[in-house]
C-alpha cells in the first residue's frame, strides 16, 4: 500500500497546492514516477502563467529517467504522454533533492495512503497539524510563506 503526494509552490517557494492520492504498487520507483505523472491532474490554468516548472524528487534513478525524457523531448520533439502537461511551460526542470529536503511531499504521500486529498487553502480545517508544522518549517527555511 502506498500513497503519492506532492506540493506545488510558486517561483518564490510559496505554497500553492498540496495533494495526496491513494495508490497501490510495490515498486517505490513506480510510485515516485506516478507522483510526477499525477501532477497533470492538479495543474490549474493560472499555474501555466509561470515561466517554468521545477519538479524535485528524492529518487535519483527516477530523476535521471525524467531528465532523459526531457532531453528526448528537446532533441527529437517527442514527449511521453504522461509528461505532456510540461508543454504548457516555457521551461521544465527535474532536480534531485535528498530525502531530508522532501519532507512535505513525504507527509502528503503518507496522508494519501489513507485517503486522497487536494488542499489549496491553508485555512482548510481538514489539513492536519503535522502538514502545517512541516510546511512552516520548510517556509521558514526558505524565508517565504
Amino acid at each position: 500500500m502506498a500513497g503519492i503526494g506532492g506540493v506545488i509552490r510558486d517561483d518564490r517557494g510559496r505554497f500553492l497546492l498540496a495533494f495526496g492520492v491513494h495508490y497501490r504498487h510495490w515498486d517505490i520507483a513506480q510510485v515516485e514516477l506516478m507522483a510526477v505523472y499525477s501532477l497533470k491532474n492538479f495543474m490549474q490554468e493560472w499555474m501555466c502563467e509561470s515561466q517554468g516548472v521545477m519538479i524535485e524528487g528524492d529518487n535519483i534513478n527516477v530523476i535521471k529517467i525524467l531528465q532523459g525524457a526531457l532531453k528526448e523531448w528537446k532533441n527529437k520533439g517527442r514527449i511521453d504522454q504522461n509528461l505532456s502537461f510540461l508543454q504548457d511551460f516555457n521551461q521544465a526542470l527535474f532536480s534531485f533533492c535528498n530525502r531530508g529536503c522532501n519532507k512535505l511531499a513525504d507527509v502528503c504521500a503518507n496522508l494519501g495512503v489513507k485517503s486522497s486529498f487536494i488542499w489549496s487553502d491553508l485555512n482548510d480545517v481538514e489539513i492536519p497539524p503535522s502538514f502545517l508544522s512541516c510546511l512552516k518549517e520548510e517556509c521558514d527555511a526558505l524565508g517565504s510563506f
